[in-house]
């Protein structure tokens, strides 16, 4: 087949190398090309972990983990580590969070207030537990992508570094979809696959399928202490406190402890809000907590970066086939390069017309009563990425409409 793949970061590139290596003539567009400034792929790290107070999502997470390792094999490099994470909240919600995790078969240790300090050292106690598992750690973004487009490149795919103002698919999926670009030119597929990030819904819209997305900008720094080694540092999920919103950190082998904050510094117009400033305040934040709390007494900022993410209604992704011979993933929701590996097999089984080994009825396309129709055709087989469909929660139990920033 002749397939278009419209966005080159973390579910669109692995989609394009995987239909690739499949033997597919495959075209990916994008308007700036992989692992740029402006996209939700960029940047070194992102957090993967096992644990979750999502029962779905841990074992779309154990697939994801197996993609991540394939991944790794093929690269020759590692494209993620395991460093553990240590997750802080309040009794109650820890109590909740362990039941999950026992029924899940995962592995981890329940921390009383003073010995958190145990598993991650200088993180001052507050007075409240937390959870600690040795199956969490960063995933290598950067190194992920880098082995993405030298498999896509290796088997032939075409990267097309151009503007899409346009596409054509009609219902019945006799006529050739159609990708209008910038300048006047048009390609012609059998198949699109469009998972173009805080782009999505603009381009949906010219299907005529509604899909109620809200790009969000997201600021992370990455601070080092000469006195306190980082790399070996587990992952931290600091459940919201006071004021204070939940925070995640992780660390960036060779760069420094990456942090940031399950808050957005605002809404995203996407196209036209190319201001990626670092906002001073936010930064001047994350370093006193890593002053004060990570007991970093010495840290500076090594480097503040803003980037973007797409929050879904219910802060689950949407995924499936709307149309013939049209694929679709959008509504990252801040949380889509742990799966970047595992999406990659599922996009592309799905342009192919298969059913992917993971279940992807939580993440239906129609769910929101929009005009994506097609239930069946979202495959049967990933996980949900937030507990139950009515009652959706994000980290530490607030509205999964304000998504989860963890990557």
């Amino acid at each position: 087949m002749q397939i278009i793949v419209i966005g080159a970061g973390a579910w669109g590139l692995p989609a394009a190398a995987e239909l690739a290596e499949r033997g597919h003539r495959v075209t990916l567009v994008d308007r700036y090309g992989p692992a740029n400034p402006l996209s939700s792929s960029h940047g070194p790290t992102r957090i993967w972990r096992l644990a979750d107070p999502d029962s779905a999502k841990i074992r779309m997470t154990r697939q994801s983990l197996a993609a991540m390792e394939r991944l790794s094999e093929i690269a020759g490099e590692p494209v993620f580590l395991r460093r553990g994470l240590v997750w802080r909240d309040s009794a109650a919600a820890l109590d909740a969070f362990e039941w999950t995790l026992a029924m899940e078969g995962i592995p981890h240790q329940r921390l009383d207030a003073d010995a958190v300090g145990r598993r991650f050292p200088g993180l001052v106690p507050d007075g409240r537990g937390a959870i600690y598992t040795s199956e969490a750690g960063p995933v290598l973004a950067e190194a992920s992508l880098r082995a993405q487009l030298r498999r896509f490149e290796q088997a032939g795919g075409t990267l097309r570094i151009a503007h899409v103002v346009d596409l054509e698919a009609d219902a019945s999926g006799s006529a050739p979809r159609r990708v209008h670009l910038s300048g006047g030119e048009t390609l012609e597929a059998d198949a699109l696959v469009v998972a173009a990030g805080p782009g999505a819904s603009a381009l949906l819209e010219r299907l005529a399928l509604d899909v109620p997305l809200r790009p969000h900008l997201e600021q992370v720094v990455h601070v080092a202490d000469p006195a306190q080694p980082f790399d070996e540092l587990p992952d931290l999920i600091d459940i919201a406190s006071g004021d204070r919103p939940t925070l995640y950190a992780m660390a960036t082998p060779g760069v420094g402890y990456k942090l940031g904050l399950d808050a957005p510094l605002r809404d995203a117009d996407w196209g036209v809000d190319d201001d990626r400033t670092p906002d001073a305040a936010r930064t001047a934040m994350l370093l006193e907590y890593a002053r004060t709390e990570l007991g970093m007494q010495g840290a500076e900022v090594v480097d503040a970066k803003v980037c973007t993410w797409t929050d879904s209604p219910d802060g689950r992704f949407v995924i499936g086939t709307p149309l013939p011979g049209v694929t679709v993933a959008c509504g990252d929701s801040g949380e889509g390069f742990k799966f970047s590996a595992l999406m990659g097999l599922v996009l592309a089984d799905l342009a192919e017309g298969a059913e992917p080994a993971v279940d992807l009825e939580p993440f239906r396309f129609d769910r929101f009563g929009g005009d994506g129709a097609d239930g069946a055709s979202a495959g049967a087989g990933a996980t949900a990425a937030r507990a139950g469909l009515a009652s959706p929660t994000s980290l530490g139990g607030a509205p999964a409409g304000g998504g989860s920033s963890e990557d």
